[in-house]
């Protein structure tokens, strides 16, 4: 797909999604579900690619790693919880880690995970402990990794403006925010009312969302030569004048 990620400012993008949540339960009186109108078959493309490779000289998955490693699998997946740290660090550091504690360290990260329902634990016939991500676990599972969406910013920059207008409905309100919140994570600007802005190559990205959050329909994206009086974003992204 060709879209960038990184884990800096997810606990913060995190944030303003709970903010919004609360901000948009406030206005209708009911609990704002951000998911309601996602695209899983299109969120399934996030899972479906390569884990990051762990970097240093021991590995020890946090809690994120496992739930991505667990959304990776699907809910359709049981898999053995004893296997979970060997098959983790199969994928992002082959041969450092410490079963034995790390076994340990996952059965408590799981045991959390159940209260919150993230996963379902249970015993198989055989009475190994086996796990399976719940939706609910997915759903916090595609947080975190929209939460490391972003551009990747070229050496020079080519000259043209990327520009993505949208006029998605009223009664989508909810999707708006949220779209216009992921926007601006990828570093766009705010030009005018629905218009951002960005120097910087974003169409896979900018593609990849307004499918996600259905409402492709009603989003454009262009590339243009010129902006008129554009030296404000020039100085916002600090570009020659």
């Amino acid at each position: 797909m060709g879209v960038g990620w990184g884990r800096e400012g997810s606990a913060a993008m995190s944030g303003t999604l709970r903010d919004l949540e609360k901000r948009a339960s406030i206005r209708t009186k009911e609990r704002f579900d951000p998911y309601k109108h996602i695209n899983w078959k299109k969120a399934q493309e996030l899972f479906e690619r390569p884990m990051p490779k762990a970097t240093g000289s021991y590995f020890r998955p946090t809690a994120q790693d496992i739930l991505l490693f667990l959304a990776y699998i699907g809910t359709e997946t049981v898999i053995d919880l004893l296997d979970i740290p060997r098959r983790l660090a199969e994928s992002t550091h082959p041969g450092l880690i410490d079963p034995e504690y790390e076994t340990w360290r996952t059965r408590q990260r799981l045991k959390q995970f159940e209260k919150r329902r993230y996963v379902a634990l249970e015993r198989d016939p055989h009475g190994r402990m086996t796990v399976r991500i719940t939706k609910h676990g997915m759903r916090r599972a595609l947080t975190y990794n929209l939460d490391m969406l972003k551009l990747a910013i070229p050496v020079r920059w080519d000259g043209k403006w990327r520009v993505v207008m949208f006029d998605i409905p009223v009664r989508y309100g909810h999707v708006r925010d949220v779209f216009r919140m992921r926007l601006r994570q990828l570093g766009l600007f705010l030009l005018q009312e629905s218009v951002y802005v960005s120097p910087y190559p974003c169409f896979d990205e900018v593609e990849f969302l307004r499918e996600l959050y259905g409402v492709s329909f009603t989003v454009r994206y262009l590339l243009v030569e010129r902006i008129e009086d554009d030296e404000h974003l020039r100085r916002f992204y600090k570009l020659p004048i």
